[in-house]
C-alpha cells in the first residue's frame, strides 16, 4: 500500500469522529449536554482533515501526471 494511501485513509477516518465529535454541545442534538469546546475543537479538527484530503487529492493527480510523462528508464 502506497504512503499516499495510507495516509488518505487515515484522514479520512479521523475526519468522520471529529465530525461525530462536533456534534458536542450543540442545540437540538443527541449531545446536547455535552461540552461544546469538544464540539470545536471536533469541528476544527474536521475542516482541517477535509483540507488535507483536498491536498492529498492534488498531490496524487499531480503525482500521476508527473510519472506518465517521464520517460521510461531502461
Amino acid at each position: 500500500m502506497r504512503p499516499t494511501l495510507k495516509s488518505t485513509i487515515v484522514l479520512f477516518v479521523a475526519g468522520a469522529v471529529l465530525f461525530v465529535l462536533s456534534a458536542s454541545g450543540q442545540p437540538n442534538s443527541f449531545w446536547e449536554s455535552g461540552p461544546s469546546w469538544l464540539g470545536q475543537i471536533g469541528w476544527t479538527g474536521f475542516l482541517i482533515c477535509v483540507l488535507l484530503l483536498i491536498v492529498s487529492g492534488v498531490w496524487a493527480i499531480v503525482s500521476r501526471i508527473r510519472h506518465r510523462e517521464l520517460p521510461a528508464q531502461n
